[in-house]
């Protein structure tokens, strides 16, 4: 604030700040009023922080499936929309950095958001768009959750009946696998458990490479028989809902913006998050194609010819799922939060008790 003035202007020296800049205010989604927001500001991440969570936040599903997009679209046209549809997100995701950074500009009386993309919907078209974006990005990532929660079950049902020769139901192993994820659900802000997300990169990075090394073992076996003559205009159109969904994730990112330490800063971290996930799918995608041609499975771990491999990708497909499940839930948990009014310095779990009284 300008000495002698009642005007809050932003800072001038080019870094916008995640903090609030005053306490007397109170938004449906941003707060810093003394009851609901906190005095004490959690850990902020840097720009490389942020670009893995984005790169977390996509990839998983996506790298099973990308595969069966290729097989869908064939080699050349599922090269030319991947690459186009990783332009367009990418640049949507931007637009969406942008668009935060400005609202903060204006609007420096912002503290804590737990929603910020609700909030940027009625900053920009008012009550009813935060209502319906807020619905529709529940929805999504309620959705999101489920299925990442029950393709780790499944993996980890496997795995279990094989080696530990136990037949154990499929959903005794979904309710333990929710007990046991939901301790991490609880924590605040993408701040709180980056290196979780950080260990969710690095498995996802070891099943990429179970993968490429299972397929380059099967090159001379499965080549020579490769067909790739099943591709249609309508296949190609049907395989757009994969890459869509290989690519999806933006209602997280304004959360992690507004985690940072310097939100300006997001664009960098959209553009290597998604330089990076291309980089994943790419030569995944394209080699798969070429050795197994459109007798590729549904899901491109079950086409490798070598069983410990298949083993070791699924397993790591399966923690990869585990722990995004923990960011993608967040946005979701905080605007639970936000209308139980819980303080955004505690966990939900330490305020429980304080309901039961």
């Amino acid at each position: 604030m300008v000495k002698g003035s009642n005007t809050l202007l932003p800072p001038l020296d080019g870094h916008l700040s995640a903090q609030p800049f005053i306490n007397n205010c109170y938004s449906e989604m941003c707060m810093s009023t003394p009851a609901v927001a906190p005095q004490h500001h959690g850990p902020k991440i840097g720009w490389i922080v942020a670009s893995i969570f984005i790169v977390a936040d996509m990839v998983g599903g996506g790298v099973v499936a990308m595969p069966v997009a290729f097989k869908q679209s064939g080699l050349v046209m599922g090269i030319v929309f991947m690459i186009g549809i990783a332009a367009i997100f990418e640049y949507t995701g931007y637009q969406l950095g942008v668009v935060w950074c400005t609202l903060m500009e204006r609007n420096p009386h912002i503290g804590v958001c737990r929603k910020p993309f609700p909030e940027m919907a009625k900053r920009c078209m008012g009550r009813r768009m935060q209502f319906f974006t807020s619905a529709l990005g529940n929805f999504t990532l309620f959705g999101i959750s489920v299925v990442y929660l029950l393709l780790s079950a499944n993996i980890l049902q496997y795995f279990v009946t094989r080696f530990a020769d136990v037949k154990i139901s499929p959903c005794v192993v979904i309710v333990a696998l929710a007990f046991i994820i939901l301790p991490f659900t609880l924590l605040r802000s993408p701040g709180e458990f980056w290196v979780v997300i950080v260990f969710a990169m690095f498995t996802t990075v070891i099943a990429v490479l179970c993968i490429l090394v299972g397929i380059s073992m099967d090159l001379s076996l499965c080549k020579p028989e490769a067909d790739y003559s099943d591709v249609t205009p309508d296949s190609m159109i049907l395989s757009l809902g994969i890459f869509l969904f290989a690519f999806s994730g933006h209602f997280v990112f304004p959360t992690i913006e507004a985690d940072m330490e310097n939100p300006r800063e997001f664009s960098k971290s959209v553009l290597v998050g998604f330089v990076g996930v291309v980089l994943l799918y790419m030569p995944l995608s394209v080699l798969a194609y070429i050795v197994y041609g459109t007798s590729m499975h549904d899901s491109v771990i079950y086409s490798i010819q070598t069983p410990w491999l298949q083993l070791c990708a699924n397993l790591m497909i399966a923690m990869h799922c585990i722990l995004t499940l923990v960011i993608v839930i967040n946005p979701l948990n905080q605007e639970i939060e936000h209308y139980l009014k819980v303080s955004h310095s505690k966990l939900l779990l330490e305020t429980i008790p304080k309901f039961e009284n």
